[in-house]
């Protein structure tokens, strides 16, 4: 009966895995870790997802940390991606300037903390045998709490903190949940020479891992298991030509010694003071969206959408963002 059960969790295991990792089906879904190379924000998805030179705010915590001393007002951000197949994509972040007080003087810095989840529900579980076990379901979940300061100051330095935690509920002996989680760590740099140009790069995914032992739930019928995220170099370019101070063009290359070199491109035009359109290329997919910004409680607010064509990807996507600042 025990090794019946262990057999039902590991069939029950690989259908939970697939749809998850069908996301990046392009040279990224044999590893672990896919959610975390989706990339979040409506804003950075419409323009190729491009961000590590541009990085602002809440998303710099996925982005490049470093980004984070220029931000200049506090803000809430929530986001919401639509899925096939009852998967789910959300990101929620809080960001705050902070000014910490040193011998020298103040220093520029900033603040994050957000929340990536990517879930999957009404799974139809299997036995060996092919006989129905049950719906079943999964969740993948980082928890990251990012600061940064400005050293000098057209540099800045980042670093993010994740909490990795993944769970599948009801799928051990009566119903158990079997889980996993692990510490990571994003580094970061950005460098802005001039006004108009800026520099980024970030290391992210430093000792990001799964660690699956189901000892405790079927004793010498468990195992360990060690899924290892990949660790991802980008390096990113932001541009606003003097001459066209509307305009603004982005460039990401992301390097990995376990996946595929990525490009990612990009561009951002002001329309009006509250109007932006944005356009990029994102390793294979085009992608267009756009921003308006209106007041709200006597605050900035703003909306941002994206879309995502299918590209090499399984399918399109639609990215929804909206943005508080307080």
């Amino acid at each position: 009966m025990k090794l019946e059960r262990t057999r039902r969790f590991s069939i029950g295991f690989l259908i939970l895995l697939l749809p998850l990792l069908s996301a990046e089906v392009s040279a990224q879904g044999g590893y672990a870790g896919a959610f975390l190379r989706l990339g979040v924000g409506a804003r950075a998805k419409a323009v190729g997802d491009a961000h590590v030179a541009l990085a602002r705010g809440a998303e710099a915590s996925y982005y490049n940390p470093a980004g984070l001393p220029l931000l200049t007002q506090s803000e809430v951000l929530a986001s919401y991606r639509a899925l096939a197949l009852d998967r789910q994509f959300t990101f929620v972040g809080l960001a705050i300037p902070i000014s910490p007080k040193l011998e020298s003087g103040r220093l520029a810095g900033g603040l994050a903390l957000s929340w990536i989840r990517a879930g999957v529900n009404n799974i139809d579980g299997r036995d060996s045998d092919g006989r129905a076990t049950g719906e079943l379901s999964n969740s993948e979940n980082a928890f990251v709490l990012s600061f940064a300061l400005n050293p000098m100051p057209a540099v800045s330095l980042g670093l993010s903190v994740k909490v990795l935690w993944n769970r599948f509920p009801g799928v051990g002996i009566d119903g158990a949940t079997i889980s996993a989680a692990s510490v990571g760590f994003d580094f970061g740099a950005m460098i802005r020479p001039v006004s108009w140009v800026s520099f980024g790069v970030s290391v992210r995914d430093v000792n990001s891992k799964y660690t699956w032992n189901t000892d405790k739930l079927y004793g010498e019928d468990g195992s360990e298991v060690i899924n290892k995220f990949p660790t991802i170099f980008r390096y990113g370019l932001a541009l606003r030509p003097p001459q066209i101070p509307r305009l603004l063009l982005l460039f990401d290359f992301e390097d990995s010694k376990q996946l595929d070199s990525r490009l990612h491109a990009g561009t951002e035009v002001t329309v009006a003071e509250n109007l932006l359109l944005r356009a990029g290329y994102d390793d294979g997919s085009l992608t267009l969206g756009g921003g308006y910004a209106f007041g709200l409680l006597g605050k900035r607010s703003e909306l941002n959408y994206a879309y995502v064509a299918s590209g090499n990807r399984p399918e399109e996507e639609h990215v929804f963002t909206w943005v508080f600042q307080f």
